[in-house]
């Protein structure tokens, strides 16, 4: 926190600022995001979700400063997701609010959810697919609609899902809803495959599906 201060800004009033000179390239922001369940979720105190997002179907909270990063169409810096740490994309001065662009984030959040949602359809997961689809989604495949989580889960199952490929955000990458269109693998053949994608306390789930 010495190397960067709080100041005015748009989350919660907050902005993170630089307390001094920063090279291209140097760590301005690091921090080690919590992982939440759904307990520690709802256990949050009042506006800490705000800072909650969404990686590979799991939640995790940002904690501060990093969480008052704003976004910035001409960002100072940028996320390395695998370092945990927000990186200078150009010289810093002290003073200059340090931003970041937050659609990356939400692209970032998404490509992440899509990952896992592969990896379930390909190990046949019931566990792993029903922590990814909402109890209230729904799935139209084969001129048939299924109502509800585990209903959804099984009418996959059944029809083989896998290898999901060609993603294409048709509403690019909204904060709390998206939209996707993709390949997905079957037996016999593949399938296209449109995805509505929601935020719900606090994590991205599916909840609807349409399987041509």
């Amino acid at each position: 926190m010495n190397d960067v201060t709080l100041g005015p800004g748009s989350l919660a009033g907050k902005g993170v600022y630089a307390a001094r000179d920063f090279a291209a390239g140097e760590v301005v922001v690091a921090y080690e995001l919590r992982r939440l369940g759904a307990a520690d979720y709802y256990a949050l105190p009042a506006g800490d979700d705000l800072f909650v997002h969404s990686f590979g179907g799991q939640r995790y909270l940002y904690p501060a400063p990093a969480r008052f990063v704003n976004h910035s169409d001409d960002p100072s810096c940028y996320q390395d997701f695998d370092r945990s740490c927000d990186i200078a994309l150009r010289p810093i001065a002290r003073g200059e609010p340090v931003t970041i662009d937050a659609n990356a984030e939400t692209a970032h959040e998404l490509s992440t959810f899509l990952g896992a949602y592969d990896y379930a359809l390909k190990q046949r997961s019931v566990r792993d697919l029903t922590a990814l689809i909402s109890e209230e989604a729904a799935l139209w495949l084969d001129n048939e609609v299924t109502r509800g989580g585990d209903a959804v889960v099984a009418a996959l199952l059944r029809a083989g899902l896998n290898s999901l490929s060609q993603v294409e955000w048709i509403i690019g990458t909204g904060r709390w809803e998206a939209v996707s269109s993709m390949r997905a693998g079957t037996n016999p053949g593949p399938r296209h495959l449109t995805v509505l994608l929601k935020v719900l306390a606090g994590n991205w789930q599916i909840i609807y599906q349409h399987a041509g």
